[in-house]
């Protein structure tokens, strides 16, 4: 070889798609079809394998020569994340889960969107539930989509400076989001200690640096199945913990200097303790449903449904039947 001649270097993808796997054979083939499918092609996937048993996914690189795949020895999904992000090559960032799948057009519609807003840090969508039927065999992924190559419209609702909407329940769905690269370098990436709700933090953190901007269009499905992360109880309430982190760190106002009323945080507050014992009461704890009515009652959000389901745990088995 010519020493004078340098080596063609690889181009820089446009976008890198990080993809967490663990134990995900039986859907990771459907993910990586919706990404590769996808009309902007300069792209890489990161796949990053957290310590799986259930498959070699190096084999998952003779798919397409844009597939990485990393192998870690388990350390949940946060670190998965984190090391995907660092060892990204792209400008954009785009995440996705490997039991979930994205309609054809998402990337480049929120690649252009990007371009035509410089100060929009972050842009996401919505996404189906996507549920198996009564025979256990989810429907074609396929069936379910759409094209959203032509959206270029916001959802009003959900974009903008998006911390105090954030703390009232609005919801970014993590396989519909993709950040510039440059969020991560400044902010960093997800709490590794945290092991529900680390994604939630994550965007409460974005959200006080970055405009947030929705498509208007959903842009994603997300599978439901008994180990998905809406499916778990947990006899903690991360959500309201998540929540009283964030006001103890940032308060209550917006970076543009709007405020939330402080009532209207303690209710939220309170809804989350109602949600929590509600899930519980019928199908976790009865001692955590009881802790989590009575911190309701306190706060004053549905004082008598809250008492009612107290006085009623101890008939759970025949009001359930």
């Amino acid at each position: 070889m010519d020493p004078t001649v340098q080596p063609q270097r690889a181009p820089v993808p446009e976008v890198s798609v990080i993809i967490p796997v663990r134990n995900g054979r039986e859907y990771i083939h459907a993910c990586l079809d919706s990404v590769l499918s996808q009309s902007l092609h300069s792209l890489e996937v990161v796949v990053v394998d957290d310590g799986s048993t259930d498959y070699d996914y190096q084999q998952l690189r003779q798919l397409d020569a844009r597939v990485r795949v990393i192998r870690r020895e388990g350390g949940g999904v946060s670190a998965a994340r984190n090391v995907g992000m660092q060892n990204a090559m792209g400008n954009y960032l785009a995440f996705l889960d490997a039991d979930d799948a994205w309609f054809p057009g998402k990337l480049q519609a929120q690649i252009r969107y990007f371009e035509a807003h410089p100060a929009v840090g972050c842009v996401f969508g919505g996404f189906t539930k996507w549920f198996a039927g009564h025979d256990g065999v989810f429907p074609d992924a396929a069936t379910l989509m759409h094209d959203c190559s032509g959206v270029n419209t916001k959802e009003e609702a959900r974009s903008g400076w998006l911390y105090t909407r954030l703390l009232t329940g609005l919801l970014v769905g993590m396989n519909t989001a993709v950040i510039r690269r440059e969020v991560f370098d400044v902010l960093g990436g997800f709490d590794e200690s945290m092991r529900i709700g680390e994604d939630y933090l994550f965007w409460l953190k974005v959200s006080r640096t970055y405009e947030m901007h929705a498509l208007d269009s959903t842009v994603a499905l997300y599978r439901i199945h008994p180990s998905s992360a809406m499916s778990r109880l947990d006899a903690e309430n991360h959500q309201a913990r998540l929540l009283e982190i964030a006001v103890g760190r940032w308060g209550l106002m917006n970076p543009d200097g709007t405020q939330l009323d402080l009532a209207v945080y303690q209710n939220r507050l309170g809804i989350c303790e109602y949600t929590h014992g509600y899930n519980h009461f019928w199908n976790g704890s009865l001692s955590v449903a009881r802790r989590a009515f009575y911190r309701a009652f306190k706060r004053g959000v549905l004082r008598g449904r809250s008492v009612g389901y107290i006085f009623a745990s101890p008939f759970r088995s025949i009001l359930k039947n």
